[in-house]
């Protein structure tokens, strides 16, 4: 596969542009009006840190398909010197095809920056393409649409990723539509990890209902504007990095400068996917151990670990029922309230270094295989 071909998976994105590398042409397209940050008699602060004017695109804008960012205009003091900076917030892949099915290739990002640079001149705001590509991020989604095989819905891949322990630093919150849940999120206050049914979360925006997708009005009508060769279910993957901190956290060791041009890059959003991909694919597999024939495992056991006494592969059995009647969380949760955290990555640690029998899950497995993969999906591939 050749460089323009691979898939850049990046959706939802914060740049920040300090001034003077932006100007504004047009103060009274920002509510309230944006002469008060920069002329006097200017706007006061009235004890607050920092003072916002906005400009948000309408729903109307979005359903004649105009799309167009978000604006902050935010000013501060920083050192006892009045700092101005314009935040622009966008759907990458609405920005070029006004849609999020439709994933990005290496060759967007100068068209991308062009056509951001074009729909800020129009709401007031005067930049270039080279500034827009070395503006920070202050917030990123990597995002990827995995198109699954036959017979297989979303549904059935979160069912199974469920019953995980994800990590109980992390809040765990599920979303359920018409009592058939039809996502999961994992969250903290600095990141999200998101698997949910793209095409119903169009149908829920579609009623007029919450959805995952922050601006749907653009792509309401996505799925009708062409009649599909067969039926097909999407289920869609969204990494969230929510911080300037939790970006740098993540990715320091990928690149220096958090700039949009930096992030936008097909290496960095396959390695933070599989990433998390992988730690729910290690903590599935706690739950997915071949335990429910006892005298079966003990023979397995015990010739495959011929090192270990007999004591061990019973411990090694109570700890994997454990799991299994009670789920991770709870018997995590259980040990952790006698014990402590050391107690469960110990033992949980052990089990890692045992040979068992693992029960594979092909669907899991499928999933993992297509984010290996470096293939952009056009809603044109099922025309």
């Amino acid at each position: 596969m050749t460089l323009t071909q691979v898939s850049k998976m990046v959706d939802t994105v914060t740049l920040r542009l300090n001034e003077p590398d932006f100007k504004i042409s047009n103060h009274k397209k920002f509510s309230p009006s944006s002469e008060g940050l920069f002329f006097p008699p200017y706007s006061r602060m009235g004890g607050r840190a920092y003072l916002d004017c906005y400009q948000n695109p309408s729903k109307s804008d979005f359903e004649k398909g105009n799309y167009k960012p978000q604006l902050t205009l935010r000013k501060r003091w920083i050192d006892g010197e009045p700092q101005i900076y314009l935040y622009i917030q966008f759907s990458a892949p609405k920005i070029l095809y006004l849609n999020n099915f439709d994933e990005l290739n290496n060759e967007d990002f100068p068209t991308i920056c062009s056509e951001l640079q074009a729909k800020l001149l129009s709401m007031g705001v005067l930049t270039s393409s080279e500034k827009i590509a070395k503006a920070q991020v202050t917030k990123v989604h990597y995002s990827k649409n995995i198109l699954l095989p036959p017979f297989v819905i979303p549904y059935m891949i979160m069912k199974e990723v469920r019953k995980i322990d994800f990590d109980l630093r992390y809040d765990l919150a599920e979303k359920d539509y018409l009592n058939s849940g039809q996502s999961l999120r994992f969250h903290t206050k600095e990141f999200e990890f998101i698997l949910y049914d793209k095409k119903k979360d169009l149908e829920k925006a579609k009623k007029g209902e919450k959805s995952i997708d922050k601006d749907p009005e653009v792509q309401l009508n996505l799925f009708e504007k062409f009649i599909p060769k067969k039926t097909f279910e999407i289920l869609r993957l969204e990494l969230r990095l929510n911080t300037l901190n939790k970006i740098k956290k993540e990715l320091s060791s990928k690149v220096e400068n958090y700039t949009f041009q930096q992030l936008f890059n097909s290496d960095i959003s396959t390695y933070i996917l599989n990433k998390y991909w992988g730690l729910i694919m290690e903590n599935y597999q706690l739950i997915n151990f071949d335990i429910d024939n006892k005298e079966k495992f003990l023979a397995s056991f015990i010739i495959n670990n011929p090192n270990c006494k007999i004591t061990t592969a019973l411990s090694t059995y109570a700890f994997l029922e454990c799991i299994k009647e009670l789920g991770i969380r709870r018997f995590r949760r259980i040990l952790e309230y006698k014990y402590d955290r050391r107690s469960w990555y110990s033992l949980k640690s052990k089990i890692k270094g045992y040979k068992l029998k693992k029960i594979s899950n092909q669907q899991l497995g499928y999933v993992s295989n297509y984010l290996s993969k470096y293939e952009p999906l056009y809603i044109k591939d099922f025309e």
